[in-house]
């Protein structure tokens, strides 16, 4: 969305509130949502992470499904990321089919661009005056957005994005004699996820109980954003600097692929952070928030934050954040919800709810 709209908000209908029984919010505020997770992320103490441990983080193989995508494949990927979005919240996927020559190349490319004069990424800096499409383009060294924080990450970033409206012409990209064939290379990559997020949607549907073509519909034209991040090595840091601060995402799911290690999360049943050890050639996936509020907080959205080396190297990750059609409503998935849990949310889109409070 280009512009903010001023959004009535839809009520449920609710007959007298049982005490015993969670409730619903009849409204949904996504400034006041975004405040409310802002706030939280500042009381969470993320001191002394601990290494993982077997089975911290799951990994699910793809290979057999989507090369023989039929039911008994599918039922079995199913339970194992039923398991994931329920207990952790985090998994690693493997056998995904995009070739390692495809990530050497997109981590390259982005090594390449990180590399330009400031002057260059500057030119492109997101959120300036002169273009028109918000949430694109580079974002500098102690940037305070994505997440919103007081104190500024550290990392710079180059982000994408598209959905039914925005095409690739409507991004900034650097220009094309500076950094030869990095348009192609990152929209290839960038169709390669897409691909890849949609391909999960029968796995998130069965997960949940419903038929593997549920979420078809709502990911016709989804809204993605890419990010290409740099966090440079740094000597030391303090305790509340953070290469990427603590925070949940607002997806309905990330796929991160890293460099190094670097990404530390919060264990909802060890309740400690830990710090995610990298596969070669694996995604990290996480369901976000507002996946977590589609299902009824049934699967789970994971507190996590990404720091820098304190080497000699720099290091670099290259999230894919995936939502639903910016315009599609999100009523409460019929599993999640039921007279002995009513649903806590209501019927919402993207658009009205994440995409107003981060300014898309």
């Amino acid at each position: 969305m280009l512009q903010f709209q001023h959004i009535t908000w839809l009520h449920h209908i609710i007959t007298m509130p049982n005490p015993d029984k969670p409730q619903p919010d009849s409204t949904f505020d996504p400034f006041e949502k975004e405040k409310r997770l802002r706030a939280e992320s500042n009381t969470w103490d993320t001191s002394n992470p601990e290494n993982a441990e077997d089975g911290d983080i799951p990994i699910i193989d793809l290979t057999d499904y989507l090369n023989q995508p039929n039911e008994q494949h599918l039922q079995a990927v199913a339970a194992e990321l039923q398991f994931a979005c329920e207990q952790v919240g985090f998994f690693t996927i493997i056998g995904h089919q995009i070739s390692p020559n495809k990530m050497k190349k997109m981590f390259d490319t982005v090594r390449q661009f990180h590399a330009l004069p400031i002057e260059a990424k500057r030119a492109i800096l997101m959120d300036r005056p002169e273009w028109a499409v918000g949430g694109v383009g580079y974002l500098p060294v102690k940037n305070r957005k994505l997440p919103a924080r007081d104190k500024g990450n550290l990392n710079e970033a180059f982000v994408i994005k598209g959905d039914h409206k925005l095409s690739m012409d409507d991004n900034q990209w650097p220009n094309e004699e500076s950094l030869p064939g990095f348009r192609k290379i990152v929209s290839d990559y960038a169709n390669s996820m897409e691909k890849l997020g949609k391909q999960l949607l029968p796995i998130f549907a069965t997960a949940l109980g419903m038929a593997p073509d549920f979420f078809d519909e709502a990911f016709e034209l989804p809204m993605y954003r890419l990010r290409m991040t740099h966090y440079p090595q740094i000597s030391k840091t303090g305790d509340d600097e953070f290469g990427i601060a603590p925070h949940v995402d607002t997806t309905f799911c990330t796929l991160l692929a890293q460099d190094q290690p670097g990404l530390t999360i919060f264990s909802e049943r060890r309740k400690k952070w830990i710090k995610a050890p990298l596969l070669e050639n694996a995604f990290i996936v996480n369901s976000g928030e507002l996946l977590r509020q589609w299902t009824n907080d049934r699967f789970i959205s994971v507190k996590h934050f990404a720091n820098n080396n304190t080497g000699n190297t720099s290091r670099y990750s290259i999230p894919f954040f995936l939502n639903a059609n910016t315009d599609f409503v999100m009523s409460c998935i019929p599993t999640c919800c039921g007279p002995d849990n009513p649903s806590r949310y209501p019927p919402i889109s993207y658009a009205q709810s994440q995409a107003v409070a981060q300014g898309e």
